[in-house]
This record gives structure tokens, sequence and C-alpha cells, in this order.
């Protein structure tokens, strides 16, 4: 018996092929999904590749601003062709004949003398590569041009900083450009005397003797210059009469001394705080060198950081004390001799030793103010201190460059 209703049987007809029509529609959208995913992917692959090469692109003008800082340093051979034992400075970096190398004649301050420049691009791009051969399409590569921003006169000797700018490329067109100020020294001194005694907070009386032998000659006359300073220098006026006083046996070249105010003084001289802090900045440094000493007995070359008494022998360069500086026989120094801290100089002996540069007194412990200093000189003998702009600037340099700011643009 068929129980089924004629009605329903004819809804079944009319509803025949909808699950077909939904099973499209389905698929359809899955492969509309499928190919979304796909797309993106393929985008997302894309771009992390391009993120790669611009990261190297990144490096690589990184690696331009450390390699032109070793450079700069001293620490790089010139290149084939430039003179031998070739030493660069700031001068000869902004140059073209001490710059770059002998036939390059891309008007450019790019240290060729000192890169091993070995690719040329199309319209006379100066890039450098950092490896053989290289190739925009897989290569990494930077260039390095060098600027005095402040246009400092070849009279004026070495410029006080330089301007580098570094093209970083890398693989697929990627490049990233970089540029830095350079400073030549850690730090800047302009001597306000030969001899600087900086005085106490309270101008409690400095201890100071020159010596009673006229064979000791003392002078702010440049040595290898026409400027002229002061022989000592102080900050307060007891002080100024200490030293005024001191020349029993007319010893010292006029003008034999001048009060320097306090905010003309490097800021290391105006408050302890900052003497404080430039001390461990300079520490830090003498550490990363290998220059760092608690004690020292002999003769000081290059940065020398005595964290304690030093008896100098002689030498040259930027030597920091912060015990007593003790120089006993003939200890014959050139540059510049800070002692700070302890703040005394004791010159001893009978000896014939000779200071050319510049040398600076400050007493202070590690709370408080300035208290007085102490400079005393005992026995015979011939001696000079000398003021010497070529000495100082020479043991400045021996610091080495420093980066004020480092930027993209």
């Amino acid at each position: 018996m068929n129980t089924q209703n004629p009605q329903n049987k004819g809804r079944d007809k009319s509803q025949r092929g909808a699950a077909l029509i939904t099973v499209l529609m389905m698929s359809t959208l899955l492969l509309a999904t499928g190919g979304a995913l796909v797309l993106v992917t393929g985008l997302s692959n894309r771009t992390a590749i391009d993120a790669t090469a611009e990261m190297q692109a990144y490096y690589s003008a990184e690696a331009g601003v450390q390699d032109t800082l070793n450079v700069l340093r001293g620490n790089v051979n010139p290149q084939a062709g430039m003179p031998a034992n070739s030493k660069i400075d700031f001068r000869k970096a902004v140059t073209a004949a001490d710059s770059n190398r002998p036939g390059d004649n891309s008007g450019l301050l790019r240290l060729s003398g000192w890169f091993n420049y070995s690719y040329a691009g199309a319209n006379g791009d100066d890039r450098v590569p950092m490896t053989g051969n290289y190739s925009p399409l897989n290569g990494l590569a930077y260039s390095v041009l060098v600027s005095d921003p402040d246009n400092t006169p070849v009279a004026s000797g070495e410029p006080t900083r330089l301007l580098i700018r570094v093209r970083g490329f890398g693989p697929k067109g990627a490049e990233k450009r970089m540029e830095a100020i350079i400073r030549r020294t850690t730090f800047d001194y302009t001597a306000p005397a030969m001899l600087m005694m900086r005085g106490a907070d309270d101008c409690a009386a400095m201890t100071f003797s020159i010596g009673e032998s006229n064979a000791k000659d003392y002078s702010g006359h440049d040595n290898n210059g026409s400027t002229i300073l002061p022989a000592f220098g102080s900050t307060c006026d007891g002080d100024l009469a200490i030293e005024q006083a001191s020349d029993g046996k007319e010893t010292v070249e006029d003008p034999k001394d001048a009060k320097i105010n306090i905010s003309s003084l490097p800021l290391w001289l105006q408050t302890t705080a900052e003497a404080r802090l430039f001390l461990a900045e300079q520490k830090a440094d003498a550490i990363t060198q290998d220059r760092y000493f608690t004690s020292f007995d002999g003769n000081a070359e290059g940065f020398t950081f005595v964290d304690g008494d030093c008896d100098l022998d002689g030498g040259s360069g930027l030597l920091i004390v912060t015990g007593t500086l003790s120089m006993k026989g003939n200890p014959n120094f050139d540059g510049l001799i800070l002692v700070l801290g302890e703040g005394r100089v004791e010159r001893d002996g009978g000896g014939n030793g000779d200071i050319y540069g510049a040398m600076a007194v400050a007493r202070f412990n590690d709370t408080g103010g300035f208290l007085p200093p102490a400079f005393t000189t005992n026995g015979g003998g011939n001696s000079t201190m000398k003021y010497d702009s070529t000495a100082l600037r020479r043991a400045m340099n021996t610091t080495g460059p420093r980066v004020l700011g480092i930027h993209e643009f």
C-alpha cells in the first residue's frame, strides 16, 4: 500500500540538484580562501626577503662607519701607491692628495688611499665592496665620504671633528645611509696656562714652589707656534699672589701668571661632579685600550691612566694621575699631564728633565668640592717647563676619535 503524499512527491522533484549547487558554492568559497592564503603567503615571503636585504644594507652601512673609525685611529695600513708608513690624521682625511690614492680622479674625499676600491658602479658610483667583487644582485658594499663641517683653515691645524657619510648596499638594490660626527679626541682641552692650578672652592691657599735654582725655566710661549699663554694659572686671588711671589730667581717668562675665570675652564675643572665623571670616562677608555694602571713607575707613552701614585721617568702623550705625581732625576716628557684627585706634584732631585706641552692640577675626593692643590720643586739642575701646542695636540690624539652622534639620513 503506497502511503506517500502526492504533494510531497512533487516537492521532492522540484528540489533535485540543490545539494550539488551548495557543494559548488562551498567549493568556490574554499578555493577563493585558499587562493587568498597562497597570495598572502607569497607576499609575506617576498616582504621577508626584501626585509633581509634591507637589514643587510643597514649592516653594510654600520660596517662602513666602523671601518672608517678604524682608519682614523691609525690601525689600517695605506693602500699600494701611498707613501710607505703613512699615518692618517684628520687633516689628511680632508686633503685629497693624502686621503685618496694616486690616480683617484673621483674628486671625492673617500679615503681610497686606505680602503680597497675594487668596484665602480655606473656613472662613477663610489661603492667600496666589503668583498673582492661586488654584485648588485647578491653582494654587500659600502661607500664613504669625508668632510670638515667647520671648514677649519689649514693654518689652524687638524679639524676638531669630521662628518662621515656612509652608503650601505645590500642585495636586490637595497640601500641604507648613515652619517656620523667624529671628534678627533675623546675630550677637548684648550690650555688656559702652561701650568693650570685649579684652586679650592673656598680659596684656601695652595702649596706652590718652583725651585730656588735659576736654571729652572717656566714659559707659556708656544714652543711650536705663536700662541702666548701665562706660565701659571690660578682661580683664586690668594693663589695668584702665591704664584707671583714664587719667582724669586726670575726664571718665569712673561706673562708669568693670570687669574682664570672658572667659567673659562673645561667642565671637568669647573665642578667636582664633572671632574669625577671625567675621570670615570677616561678610566673606562684606558681599560679598553689596556692603558690602566693602579700605580706606575717608568716611562709613560701614549695614553696612560694611573689610578694611584706615579713615579715618572719620562715619555710622551697623555698622562692622567689620580694620586701623587713624582718626577725625579731627568724626566723628559712631551704632552699633557693631568693630576686630578690627590692633586699633588713633586719635582725633586738635581736632574735636567724638560717638559713640553701643558699641565693641570686639581685636588678633590669622592665627595665635596675642590681642595687646595700642591706643586713643589726641590733641588738644583737645569729643567724647563714650556707650553707646546704640537705636543698638546699629539697628546690629545692618543685617546682616539670619538663618535658624537650617528643617524640614518
